[in-house]
């Protein structure tokens, strides 16, 4: 039988939740304050069983739902099986669904909130203050529809990896002489190979999460986190994973791919020019674990269309992607492009050089300047990404060239007549 866990203060009786200021339970009636070892030592020597599954004879298992009582007001709580926790829907009452993550699917560790929701709208409200070509509306109307903080669930992956790459390179020298221009090319086989360590490489283990969403708002500090106790998840929303380690491996495997080519291309140095012909890499050992991480997401509205925003419940980090002004973006383009044209011009006339060439070549000049700034503040409006990297997530120290060699190949010789002045 699923049993949830409702949390109440011993004193008065009123409802708990984790403060993530204090990193307590705290009372929300008499402001009693426990922590988290205080209060399940003294549920467990209450007794108490406060929740348990409703029985009804109508098989809502065949719907993937799980229905169960709030004794706290005789409500009830319906749930898809993925759902960890929830708020009773009548008196808004946090309760635990603590069978959820019994047995195999206990989490290993946890994040506690560090973050209130307070701190979330703050930096909702600097994130999109910041960034220039948002509309001017959507700054001033941008209605917070939603804000709930999830214990989001993720796959942390290990592994030594052993990674090589092979490369053609090549060394350009120029030089000349009266009559002609020379450039020699030396070609050379280049190979590295090297050792690293991965640690917590996380992939998000939750189809109802944006991957990309949950990737841009990396990296938590694992340092910090707890072994699991439902106390933590007191007034916040959980889900259990519904995406299995078999299939989020791949995402880990390619971004520790990446990353390892990134190192061993960082060994290739003082050549003109890198390619890469092939490169391996192996996976040594691995493990993963199970984890749950805090996020805030805030859902906002503005002219009928959905903007979904997501923070790192521990560092604070904020991503989301906000519409752009065509108006401003216009703005920037063109006031830029005549401030730039007629500085440039006003240089080249005090220079007594004015031509109609220099006109022109001083506006092409300053149309690609101002398209650069223009699409620049542009990408600036968009700040979700998946990740492709797992460099934050290398053991500080452990990457190691075990094999290397540069082996030179030919030389070719280009040489170009010079012009002669007549």
């Amino acid at each position: 039988m699923a049993e949830l866990s409702n949390y109440k203060c011993m004193n008065c009786g009123g409802s708990l939740q984790f403060s993530s200021q204090k990193q307590k339970l705290v009372c929300t009636s008499c402001g009693s304050e426990y922590t988290v070892a205080e209060y399940e030592a003294m549920l467990a020597q209450s007794g108490q069983a406060q929740y348990q599954e409703k029985k009804d004879e109508w098989n809502i298992n065949e719907e993937g739902l799980v229905v169960y009582e709030c004794k706290n007001c005789g409500g009830e709580v319906v749930g898809d099986q993925s759902m960890a926790s929830t708020k009773c829907p009548y008196c808004d009452n946090p309760i635990v669904i603590s069978s959820k993550f019994a047995g195999s699917l206990r989490p290993d560790l946890m994040i506690p909130f560090k973050l209130d929701k307070k701190a979330a709208q703050q930096k909702l409200s600097e994130h999109v203050n910041k960034i220039k070509l948002a509309p001017a509306a959507f700054k001033s109307g941008n209605h917070i529809s939603e804000i709930k903080g999830v214990y989001v669930p993720f796959w942390l992956f290990d592994a030594y990896v052993h990674a090589g790459a092979q490369y053609e390179a090549t060394v350009e020298r120029k030089h000349s002489d009266a009559q002609y221009e020379y450039k020699e090319t030396s070609y050379y086989d280049v190979m590295r190979e090297g050792d690293m360590q991965f640690m917590n490489v996380p992939a998000d283990a939750s189809n109802k999460m944006d991957d990309a969403l949950m990737d841009s708002i990396e990296p938590y500090d694992v340092s910090a986190a707890v072994p699991y106790s439902s106390a933590y998840m007191a007034g916040y929303l959980a889900d259990r994973y519904d995406v299995t380690p078999e299939q989020c491996v791949g995402r880990a495997d390619q971004r520790m791919e990446q990353t390892a080519k990134d190192l061993l291309r960082g060994q290739v140095k003082d050549y003109s020019s890198v390619h890469e012909k092939f490169s391996t890499f192996n996976k040594m050992s691995s493990a993963y674990k199970y984890a749950l991480y805090p996020v805030w997401i805030l859902n906002t509205v503005w002219n009928g269309n959905k903007y979904v925003f997501a923070m790192n419940g521990q560092t604070g980090k904020l991503v989301g992607d906000v519409p752009y002004s065509k108006g401003k973006f216009f703005g920037v383009l063109f006031g830029l492009l005549a401030v730039l044209w007629g500085i440039l011009i006003g240089i080249i006339a005090a220079t007594g050089h004015l031509a109609a060439t220099g006109i022109i070549g001083t506006g092409i000049v300053s149309l690609i300047v101002a398209l650069i700034v223009a699409f620049t503040l542009k990408g600036g409006t968009k700040s979700v990404h998946k990740g492709s990297k797992a460099l934050d997530f290398v053991v500080k120290g452990s990457f190691r060239i075990t094999n290397r060699y540069d082996n030179f190949l030919r030389k070719t010789v280009d040489k170009k007549a010079k012009q002669q002045n007549s």
